[in-house]
Parts: C-alpha cells; sequence; structure tokens
C-alpha cells in the first residue's frame, strides 16, 4: 500500500520571547533574587544563545500560518562496476517515477501540518513508503529521510553497453530493483545571530541584511539494495549469440551498508531588494562506508582510504516575505555514494518545492506593542 508522509516541523523559537519585546518585573525580596538566581542565570544563558540581531533578523511577529504547498521529487540510482583483467568499465541508471504533490498546510507556534495529493504521478508499483521531515531552527537543522521504493524503477541510461541497446532500453520499466534507504543529517549554524535559514527554508522571520554563516554537522546513512541482473531487458547481459556482454562486477544481488560522515560548508542570504530573499548553500561530506557486519574500528584491517567518499548537500531558496503574506521556491539535494574497488552506487536525491501564504493572529508582545504606538 502506498504511503506518503510529509512533515515540516519549524522551530520558530527555542525561548518563547527571544527576539521579541518582552514584559518586566521587578523583585524587590532578597530570598525571592537568592531562590531565582539559577532560573535568571539559566534564562540569561539560553538568551544569549538564541539572540539575534535586529538589524539583520526580524523574527516572526505571528502565531499562525495557512499557504498552499507543491512539491516534486525524484532520484538518480546509478550502479557502476570495472573488469580489473580488461579495465571495460559499465554502469545502469534508474529513475522511479517522481512525484509531484500538492496540498494545503496549517501551522500554529512551532507546527506546521498539511496533506498533500498527488498530482499527474505514474506508479509502476503501490509498494513504495516515504517520510521526509525538516528541522529549521535558529541554531541547527535537522534532515530525515526514510524511502523504500519496490518494482518502481525505470532505466534512465546506459553506459558501456553499446549506443543501440542504450537507446532501445531507456524509459523500460524495471522490477528488479528495490531500495531502502535511511538517512539523518544533523548541523549547526554558527553565525546565527545573524543568519537566518528559517527565513529561507520555513517562512519563519525576515532575513533584513545579507548574512553568511559556516556549518558543521553529521550525517548518517543506511542504505540496503536488492538487484536481480536476470531482469534486465534482452542484450544488456548476454549478447544475442549468448555471450556475456555485462562485467561480473554488476551482477550483485544485495548490497547493505552504513556510512557515517561529517559535512562542512557555509551558506549566504542575499537581501537583493526589500522583502526578497536568495540563500545558496553548499555542504560537502566526508563520510565512510562499512558493510553490515563490519565494525567501525580504525585499525588496519578495516580502514581504507579507499572507502572513503564525498558527497555534497546543496540547497538554494527564492522567498518573497513582508511578514504577513509571502511566496517562495526552494530546491534541495542529497548525494550518497558507495565505493569499493570494483562496485559503486550513487544515490541522487532532489526536491522542488513551491508555496505562497500569509501569516495570522499577532503574537500578543506585539498587540500590545501595537496598542502603545496607536495611543
Amino acid at each position: 500500500m502506498h504511503r506518503c508522509l510529509t512533515a515540516i516541523i519549524t522551530l520558530l523559537y527555542l525561548v518563547p520571547t527571544y527576539g521579541e519585546p518582552r514584559d518586566t518585573l521587578s523583585i524587590t525580596s532578597d530570598t525571592t533574587r537568592l531562590e531565582s538566581r539559577p532560573k535568571r542565570s539559566l534564562s540569561r544563558f539560553l538568551h544569549k544563545i538564541v539572540d539575534i540581531d535586529s538589524n539583520y533578523i526580524r523574527p516572526n511577529r505571528y502565531n499562525c500560518t495557512t499557504m498552499l504547498y507543491g512539491e516534486q521529487r525524484w532520484r538518480i540510482f546509478k550502479i557502476s562496476g570495472s573488469d580489473m583483467r580488461t579495465g571495460k568499465e559499465q554502469s545502469i541508471s534508474f529513475e522511479p517515477y517522481s512525484t509531484m504533490r500538492v496540498g494545503p498546510y496549517i501551522g500554529y507556534s512551532i507546527l506546521l501540518f498539511g496533506y498533500t495529493v498527488d498530482i499527474g504521478t505514474r506508479q509502476t508499483s503501490s509498494d513504495r513508503s516515504n517520510i521526509y521531515l525538516s528541522i529549521y531552527a535558529p541554531m541547527f537543522g535537522v534532515d530525515y529521510i526514510y524511502e523504500k521504493s519496490i518494482n518502481n524503477y525505470k532505466i534512465r541510461n546506459l553506459n558501456g553497453f553499446g549506443d543501440d541497446i542504450a537507446k532501445r532500453v531507456r524509459g523500460m520499466e524495471f522490477p528488479g530493483l528495490n531500495t531502502h534507504m535511511t538517512g539523518l543529517h544533523i548541523y549547526y549554524v554558527f553565525n546565527h545571530h545573524k543568519f537566518s535559514y528559517p527565513a529561507a527554508y520555513s517562512q519563519s522571520g525576515q532575513q533584513l541584511r545579507s548574512a553568511g554563516s559556516v556549518m558543521l554537522g553529521f550525517n548518517y546513512t543506511s542504505q540496503r539494495l536488492n538487484f536481480d541482473p536476470n531482469q534486465l531487458p534482452d542484450g544488456i547481459v548476454y549478447h544475442s549469440d549468448g555471450s556475456s556482454n555485462m562485467i561480473d562486477a554488476l551482477k550483485v544481488s544485495y548490497v547493505d551498508y552504513k556510512n557515517y560522515s561529517v559535512s562542512a560548508g557555509y551558506g549566504y542570504n542575499w537581501v537583493f531588494a526589500r522583502n526578497m530573499l536568495f540563500n545558496l548553500t553548499l555542504t560537502p561530506t566526508l563520510g565512510y562506508n562499512i558493510n553490515r557486519g563490519e565494525r567501525l574500528e580504525f585499525d588496519y584491517k578495516l580502514f581504507s582510504l579507499k572507502q572513503l567518499h564525498l558527497d555534497l548537500i546543496s540547497r538554494s531558496a527564492l522567498v518573497w516575505n513582508t511578514g504577513k503574506y509571502y511566496a517562495g521556491a526552494a530546491m534541495v539535494a542529497h548525494t550518497y555514494s558507495y565505493k569499493k574497488s570494483q562496485f559503486s552506487i550513487s544515490n541522487s536525491n532532489f526536491t522542488f518545492n513551491i508555496y505562497a501564504g500569509l501569516n495570522f493572529w499577532l503574537k500578543k508582545a506585539y498587540r500590545k506593542k501595537r496598542q502603545h504606538t496607536q495611543l
């Protein structure tokens, strides 16, 4: 049964009143002052961590939001191999039918929920499960991906098999590939006092002046692949005369591995006009692959520089936001790779979304401020 859950959780504020006007209360009792000192110290510490520069960032002033949201996702899955004896290289690229989903969302405080429906999506199988979760907080972010795709791929391209075969099989359905992937990316934004990721990707707050930030993170990925080359179209595995056309390195049936990596990159918010923002973020990741059953030990038997790999996480966004009304589009791309001496897998995930909405119900602090202004 096909299931697709998309959840976006936006942490607007880790401290309820950070960046907002707030009431003050004078306490004259020495006893009360002593008892509340640890709490005040903790509060000052938390405010210092999440404090923002109001010359660069304007926090969200509303409790609720509603928007119309559209999203398209697609993947490219590539299996490559080489023959040590002949030096011949071959690769097969697959892709599932991309999903296009549209629907309404409504949010209160830090949560945003909605429902989307498929529009124009062709499916070769109903046995798919996908969960996507993104958290954009001022200081940190989290990306979680779970994808299960069974019998839902088509052939995208062939290399090393001959041009005639590649043209003939391009776009053909292929039921012999099943994939399962779980990915978790956690990162820290160093210059969160002036640089706002929520302003670029979660429609909360506004970037008033251009600013950038270095980001450092950790990634964990688990991937499982079941591949049956015998279900490939005629001419790929064997020639018409029965001789082999596919190198042995590609005749794998099962791969199960985990990847641990660190990421370091830079993001920049460019405010090129009033209420207009463009973001570009590039985050390379350096990781290490281990097969299931191996342990991550840094000794001469397991640790090998050949198992190190470089991937990339990129984001870009264009946003128009007046504070009350907003619209925009964003693109996020993740690449994941697995490499052995004669065999490799690359998995590229792309997400494009477009949205338009409005915020409503001013927060109490801003209602009071507007009433004082009017008086």
